[in-house]
């Protein structure tokens, strides 16, 4: 098993920064101000309802980091926090992970999440020698398979039923990407 490093520099104004206690009440506020849209999507909207919220969850991905269950970074443009993307359900026995994402309105449109989304698989294929990534999102989450399907990822199919968003189950569409197939791209 590799272990992953510190930051990861994706370009001049970005960077994938591991979370940190210390950022919740930033963290906090960006999904406070975009409560509503981001809830559309992500279940864990409605449980963060204050900084202290924020900053256990912050607490909890810190030491999932330190023990390398779970790789979760803040995505900073210009050291602003944009959003989030991690390495989540790693298996390091058939070294495979899925990467989960969200990014803040403002930040829509640039190409962020594609490029912070690259520079993430190929870390997690170099250095952390991972086999194989998937992509899981709501079927009807245009930009969330946008993103997947940018980056070459292979769509497998749907998984029916697979995730409960706020009132009932919802079917998620599955890529994948394996370290030989991103062999080039990176």
């Amino acid at each position: 098993m590799k272990t992953a490093s510190g930051s990861i520099t994706v370009d001049e104004r970005l960077r994938l920064v591991p979370r940190h206690p210390r950022d919740a009440g930033e963290v906090f506020a960006v999904i406070d101000r975009h409560r509503e849209d981001l809830r559309a999507w992500l279940t864990w909207v409605d449980a963060t309802r204050s900084s202290s919220d924020a900053q256990r969850y912050a607490h909890y991905a810190q030491a999932q980091f330190d023990g390398h269950v779970a790789f979760d970074y803040a995505i900073r443009e210009r050291d602003a926090l944009v959003g989030s993307i991690g390495l989540h359900g790693i298996d390091w026995s058939n070294r495979h992970a899925e990467i989960g994402y969200w990014l803040a309105p403002e930040g829509r449109g640039r190409g962020i999440v594609t490029r912070a989304c690259h520079a993430l698989t190929t870390h997690a294929f170099a250095r952390l020698e991972l086999h194989r990534l998937e992509i899981r999102c709501v079927i009807e989450n245009v930009r969330s398979r946008a993103v997947a399907e940018r980056l070459g990822f292979r769509f497998e199919g749907t998984l029916r039923e697979a995730y409960y968003l706020h009132d009932g189950f919802r079917d998620l569409a599955l890529y994948a990407m394996t370290a030989s197939e991103w062999t080039g791209r990176g």
